[in-house]
């Protein structure tokens, strides 16, 4: 992973690139973690079961939106709610499936290689804390659009909220624990899936260029690109991983000095290039029309959503802290950014002298943004990428919403302008 960025809430004006924006360009608020401030401390992974309020709560209150339904935005009239229907209430939510007190072998992360993630995982595999059952459902929740972050063969949060609102969607009791009717009802929505497949390494993979980041701005402001640090970091953002899952599926791989024509296995997931982003949602026209975005600042996840209050896509995601938090209420989707420049500006930021000098970072997966801003019509609010994948879900943000830099892009790539967000506590 990239070193940590000590960032505060900064603002930076987006250099825009799409022709709806370049008149006003955005005002962007930059969230980075600082770890010494108590509120912003990381998380537990797996302990805080706080978002099953939200969650349930939302299973309630997604709006459904009369057909034809449309509401004047600045950026136009577009479809989305105007006002909610009623929604029966959801079935009770039912308590957590225990885990077992005995985990077989086949059920840790040590048991994880190409063979056992492609074998149809047994009953224990899938309530296991970790291993290669986890991985493999992992992988088909991403392929069905419901992102568990970093795919790392270990059970957490991130994975109970992705399980929790598929099952819920998909007819089944909504508990965030994989039990062997999800596995199966992913396999039938996307099909017979290896978990892991062979990916061979191009010229470019292997040329980069890649370059340690900095961790200083002004030094980062030097820099050609906030590229990737190295080959292994451009390999676990490309397949939604984790440089411990690649290593465990490549035993004696060089991944310093990787050459092209080598041979690799990865997570079977739709590959994430930052240099070639999708600029539409072609690529997937099965998706139905995304009319509102929802951000649960509790729940901390982010689901968009279709006119009949399905889920379209949900995304783990890190939100604003109780001392710099995220905006409340509803604002709407301005215009989207694709390898946005980041502007330092200290006199934005209270915990650094103003007699410092701006700075202005290039554009990368680096980036404090990453690859992409969603800008909104709340100024200094924006939803954007992260070079610490790793962390979304499981910190704090001084106010904006970040993704995982794969997620932000499918999100981008899907949304127009005048899509309603709704901010919810």
């Amino acid at each position: 992973m990239s070193p940590h960025r000590r960032f505060g809430c900064l603002s930076i004006l987006a250099l825009l690139a799409i022709p709806a924006c370049q008149s006003r360009p955005v005002s962007v608020a930059t969230p980075e973690i600082e770890p010494d401030v108590a509120d912003l401390a990381p998380l537990s992974v797996t302990g805080d079961t706080s978002w099953r309020i939200s969650a349930n709560t939302d299973l309630r209150m997604h709006t459904v939106v009369p057909p034809g339904g449309t509401v004047a935005s600045a950026a136009g009239t577009v479809a989305s709610p105007i006002a909610p229907e009623p929604v029966p209430d959801a079935a009770p939510v039912a308590s957590p499936v225990a885990h077992p007190t005995h985990i077989s072998a086949a059920a840790t992360f040590a048991a994880i290689s190409p063979a056992t993630v492609n074998t149809d995982p047994s009953d224990d595999m899938l309530v296991g804390n970790e291993g290669p059952g986890v991985l493999r459902t992992q992988v088909l929740l991403d392929r069905a659009h419901f992102s568990t972050g970093v795919i790392n063969g270990k059970d957490g949060q991130n994975v109970e909220k992705a399980v929790y609102f598929y099952q819920e969607q998909n007819g089944l009791t909504p508990t965030g624990k994989l039990d062997r009717a999800t596995y199966d009802k992913l396999v039938e929505q996307v099909g017979v899936q290896d978990g892991v497949v062979k990916y061979t390494l191009t010229d470019d993979d292997a040329a980069g260029p890649y370059m340690w980041i900095p961790t200083s701005v002004y030094d980062q402001a030097k820099l050609p690109c906030e590229c990737y640090a190295s080959a292994l970091e451009m390999l676990d953002e490309r397949f939604h991983t984790v440089t411990d899952v690649l290593r465990k599926l490549n035993p004696g791989f060089d991944f310093v000095n990787p050459k092209a024509g080598a041979e690799l296995w990865v997570p079977n997931v739709e590959p994430f290039n930052a240099e070639t982003l999708k600029r539409t949602a072609d690529a997937e026209p099965t998706l139905k029309p995304i009319v509102k975005i929802h951000v649960s600042k509790n729940g901390r996840y982010l689901q968009a959503l279709a006119a009949d209050g399905s889920i379209v896509y949900h995304f783990p995601t890190t939100v604003g802290s109780e001392y710099d938090p995220s905006p409340s209420g509803v604002y709407h989707v301005q215009g989207v950014l694709w390898h946005p420049v980041f502007h330092y500006d200290p006199t934005l930021y209270s915990d650094v002298s103003d007699s410092r000098p701006k700075a202005t970072l290039p554009p990368g997966p680096n980036s404090p943004v990453g690859i992409v801003w969603i800008a909104t019509t709340k100024d200094h609010v924006g939803i954007h990428g992260t070079p610490l994948p790793h962390t979304i879900g499981l910190a704090s943000s001084h106010g904006c919403v970040r993704l995982t830099n794969w997620d932000a892009a499918r999100l981008a790539a899907a949304v127009r302008d005048g899509v309603r967000i709704e901010f919810a506590n």
